[in-house]
């Protein structure tokens, strides 16, 4: 689905609702914890998703800055092996999904795979968090400080939607993931690793 019919579609079901002309991520956050609103939430979170994917690439591709390697090496022994993580990962993508490169609240880098159209900061609930048989994660988020999602914030995400992939590899999608790497925008992912970018942390 083209984006502008993804944000067609999100005006149409937020119209009238409290859900309108609010930022695309405060749509997704607070929508996916309404299970009434999964379509809304489903359409904001591709919408979302894929401009974060794109925004994630260059055309005029450089090299990855040492500081960006080095706060990745030192989370997964090497940058080689963060690669290897990222793409068996996205190659072990069943159907349509995103692999992601996600920051935590803590620090940490990890990588993770999100299916269909969701997003990393609505995937997974948060371990603390006891969830009772019957409970809606609307009636658990009542109380804005006990959310019921991990804190993270993503930093590099890579479509593996086959109309992403299909047009231009076929089936071949090792390739497709070899290609991505020629042309992340590492500049992009270093703001995105910086204390002012994710100060979306504590707005969750």
């Amino acid at each position: 689905m083209r984006q502008v019919e993804l944000i067609n579609n999100i005006n149409r079901l937020a119209e009238g609702t409290e859900y309108e002309k609010k930022p695309l991520y405060d749509v997704i956050y607070q929508s996916s914890q309404n299970p009434t609103q999964a379509l809304l939430t489903r359409y904001a979170s591709q919408a979302w998703n894929i401009d974060f994917f794109l925004q994630s690439m260059t055309k005029d591709p450089r090299p990855i800055r040492e500081d960006v390697r080095r706060m990745i090496a030192g989370q997964f022994r090497s940058f080689g092996r963060f690669k290897e993580v990222f793409t068996e990962s996205a190659l072990g993508m069943f159907g349509n999904g995103w692999t992601w490169l996600v920051l935590s609240g803590s620090g940490k880098l990890s990588v993770m795979n999100t299916f269909n159209a969701t997003s990393p900061f609505t995937a997974v609930p948060t371990s603390g968090t006891k969830y009772m048989k019957g409970t809606s994660y609307a009636s658990i988020s009542k109380n804005i400080d006990h959310r019921p999602f991990i804190k993270i914030v993503p930093i590099l995400g890579l479509s593996m939607w086959q109309e992403a992939f299909i047009p231009d590899y076929g089936l071949d999608r090792e390739t497709y993931i070899n290609n991505f790497w020629e042309v992340v925008n590492w500049s992009v992912v270093h703001e995105r690793m910086t204390p002012s970018h994710s100060s979306l942390l504590k707005t969750q």
